[in-house]
């Protein structure tokens, strides 16, 4: 979403979609460059009924590493996937899994079931610290992403895995590995830091 005052002068309206013209002037675009996502007009009890099929949030108390082991340890579904499902865990996409994923040194196709206490906290720990950092940098962009004051993310910049298929890898200089097997998805990791 966008708030136009007026002041945008390049792309950053290409992908609007939706037009709302506020009372006070400006309008609030939603730009979805990738048109992954939705709108939806909601009254409070449909906005109930939806927001209670998603899953915890990451930054709620209580998403704790045992929390997230026991989400993991009932599926065989891959580590990764399982993140992303929203009806499980809410608001990690396919960038911040496969960063959160690098950091913790866990291997995205792992099944979630084989995912220990142990592994689950140091995910968590990564998951947290990831959407953390890229709030504070106001997400990533890569081409045309802008957040809702149309400025550029600079999450972009502290990236180690997303992205970086065939490039050393920082921690130990692998080359990256950029795979499409897990979900359709991109998922960039290393062979000889996650297992």
């Amino acid at each position: 979403m966008l708030i136009d005052d007026g002041t945008f002068t390049g792309s950053e309206l290409d992908y609007s979609t939706l037009r709302l013209d506020l009372d006070d002037g400006r309008a609030l675009h939603y730009a979805d460059v990738r048109r992954l996502g939705t709108v939806a007009l909601m009254d409070a009890d449909r906005f109930e009924e939806y927001s209670d099929k998603l899953g915890i949030e990451p930054l709620d108390g209580a998403f704790t590493a045992a929390h997230l082991s026991a989400v993991l340890r009932a599926t065989s579904q891959p580590v990764k996937k399982v993140l992303m499902e929203q009806r499980k865990i809410a608001g990690i996409g396919n960038i911040y899994a496969n960063e959160a994923l690098w950091r913790a040194r866990i291997d995205p196709s792992r099944p979630g079931a084989a995912i220990g206490l142990e592994e689950s906290t140091l995910l968590r720990d990564s998951i947290v610290a990831v959407l953390g950092e890229a709030i504070e940098g106001r997400g990533t962009s890569f081409r045309d992403y802008r957040d809702a004051r149309g400025k550029r993310g600079t999450f972009v910049d502290k990236l180690q895995a997303y992205g970086r298929g065939g490039l050393p890898c920082k921690r130990c200089g692998s080359k990256l590995v950029l795979t499409h097997a897990i979900d359709g998805r991109a998922t960039t990791m290393c062979v000889k830091c996650q297992h």
